[in-house]
């Protein structure tokens, strides 16, 4: 999709200037009898990135004084009902507005296309978050989550057709209906798809597992492990679809790769239901907070990250449990764009 009509609204990269972190806290049902573990991994993810920028916490009021507690007082905590802790999908868009202040997208969240039918409380936090930001709220019927989409912040976005296009969320919206609403909602003039994962449980294959924008026109994309077999046809289907593609202003994207961790233990969940994405990650003012898995294949990927983003800091921290959710650091955070 490309148009020539001048953007009115603009979603800022991840890499742009942050004013804060928004994070939420995991709620003990998630994580069944792993809670401890659950909000180690949170509150070492939260602290790394607190480093770089303020962080901001919703809880749950069944745990908003635990998080208090463990989180210590330079992080603030905001009590509020949450139905599940991953707020990258559940929490708001926030874009630029033509003269340059915030706004923000909600989203229609329902629960991963009814993967968590328990999703009532967390549809409600996009406008919880932008009216706490005070910013103004756009709404949008479309259901998609925050780790479904990507931007470089000059007008391209990159997605997955198993969930924008999935029955589960959006029955019956074509390619071009999709790509009009991002246009209202973020400005971007360029859509680029990729088919996505629908064998990938409860996103149907987030775009933040898959790939991301490093700069304009350069995209880091994330192989499989494996070198044969299901999970390598996926991610083989899908680099197909990003090489020879350019962006928004017509540059041939530079595709940059690297690849996912090995199999690790699994604390009894099964492999199917675990992430072993290092692109998972947040991208911080001046930092990267992105995770490790405890074998050698880290070092290199730290490696890679680093590169990609030059001149930043690249923390790296365990997330033994939070990975059993089936997802990682980019998961549970969402960016507001400096005011």
């Amino acid at each position: 999709m490309t148009t020539s009509t001048m953007q009115k609204v603009r979603m800022p990269a991840e890499w742009e200037a942050h004013s804060c972190c928004w994070m939420g806290w995991p709620i003990h049902s998630m994580w069944g009898n792993d809670r401890g573990g659950a909000e180690a991994d949170y509150a070492a993810v939260a602290h790394a990135v607190r480093r770089f920028e303020p962080v901001s916490m919703l809880a749950d009021p069944s745990v908003v004084q635990r998080a208090r507690n463990l989180l210590g007082a330079d992080i603030d905590v905001i009590e509020v009902p949450m139905d599940d802790a991953w707020l990258r999908d559940s929490g708001p868009t926030f874009v630029r507005a033509a003269d340059g202040a915030l706004t923000g997208v909600s989203w229609r969240f329902n629960g991963w296309g009814g993967a968590n039918p328990s999703f009532e409380k967390d549809a409600a936090l996009a406008e919880f978050v932008l009216k706490r930001a005070g910013v103004p709220i756009v709404p949008s019927t479309m259901a998609i989550e925050g780790g479904a989409i990507a931007v470089d912040g000059a007008g391209t976005l990159i997605t997955t057709e198993t969930v924008v296009l999935n029955p589960n969320r959006n029955p019956g919206m074509t390619r071009a209906e999709a790509e009009a609403e991002f246009a209202r909602t973020l400005g971007v003039t360029k859509v680029i798809w990729l088919h996505g994962n629908e064998h990938e449980f409860g996103t149907d294959g987030h775009i933040d597992g898959i790939a991301c924008f490093t700069r304009p026109g350069a995209l880091l994309f994330e192989e499989s492990y494996e070198r044969a077999g299901l999970s390598h046809e996926v991610a083989m289907t899908n680099l197909r679809a990003v090489e020879g593609q350019t962006d928004a202003a017509g540059r041939k994207i530079e595709i940059l790769r690297m690849t996912e961790a090995p199999p690790v233990g699994r604390r009894g969940k099964g492999d199917w239901g675990a992430s072993r994405s290092y692109i998972n990650f947040y991208v911080a003012n001046g930092g990267i907070v992105m995770p490790s898995y405890g074998v050698p294949e880290d070092d290199a990927a730290r490696d890679i990250v680093a590169a990609a983003f030059p001149g930043r800091d690249v923390v790296q921290v365990p997330i033994p449990v939070l990975c059993t959710g089936g997802g990682g650091i980019h998961c549970i955070t969402q960016q507001q764009p400096q005011l």
